[in-house]
């Protein structure tokens, strides 16, 4: 398959990360799933998950712009997950539990590790709403938290697999991934903290 279809493949692993699953599956009956860019190293690989991804700028919970391949994906590892400011139900014990993985992440966040918050309500949540979200847990540098215009968030949900057209309906999953070796995990974001970081800080070592 060429890196040029940058097209999802799922691939079950039964017991690759013990309690990650998909949002949609009970954690305690299926095994972890890995969805996985068709990609390999190099500058090839780097130009092909720019195409994919795409430069659209969105806009972090500090009001600067950001271009969402070239400066928050290319070269690290990044854990996205989707949210709204003024959810009253999933979003906050899901970025409570995330909050629990940046520690746990420690110094490498916002090195070789960030965390990508996307609202799902770009209409509603302005930077200084989900400023203010941040600030209720205690967000570090490295988490970004991103909005934007209607179109550019809702483009870059498309390509994350993130988009939902009722925000009260968003995915409860997070996406772990590595665009470069073309890694890609899909977990339950209510899974132990200490195993979403394990699979972060761990995502390539079946490739070495």
């Amino acid at each position: 398959m060429s890196p040029r279809t940058l097209t999802f493949v799922l691939v079950l692993l039964a017991s690759l990360y013990p309690g990650l699953s998909p949002a949609n599956e009970p954690a305690s009956k299926q095994p972890a799933r890995t969805e996985r860019l068709p990609i390999t190293g190099g500058p090839e690989a780097d130009a092909a998950a720019a195409r994919y991804f795409t430069d659209t700028e969105l806009v972090d919970q500090d009001g600067k712009p950001r271009r969402f391949y070239s400066d928050l994906i290319r070269g690290k590892t990044v854990l996205i997950n989707f949210a709204f400011a003024s959810c009253k139900t999933a979003c906050s014990p899901i970025t409570a539990n995330l909050a629990r993985v940046q520690r746990l992440l420690g110094p490498r966040l916002g090195k070789d590790i960030h965390m990508i918050t996307i609202t799902v309500d770009p209409v509603n949540d302005t930077p200084a709403k989900l400023k203010a979200f941040s600030q209720r847990f205690q967000a570090s540098p490295g988490w970004y938290f991103l909005s934007g215009s209607r179109a550019n968030v809702e483009a870059v949900l498309k390509k994350v697999g993130g988009y939902t057209e009722d925000p009260e309906r968003h995915l409860t999953s997070v996406i772990i991934g590595d665009s470069v070796t073309g890694t890609w995990l899909r977990a339950l974001a209510m899974a132990p903290p200490e195993n979403l970081a394990y699979a972060v800080e761990h995502l390539n070592d079946e490739n070495h």
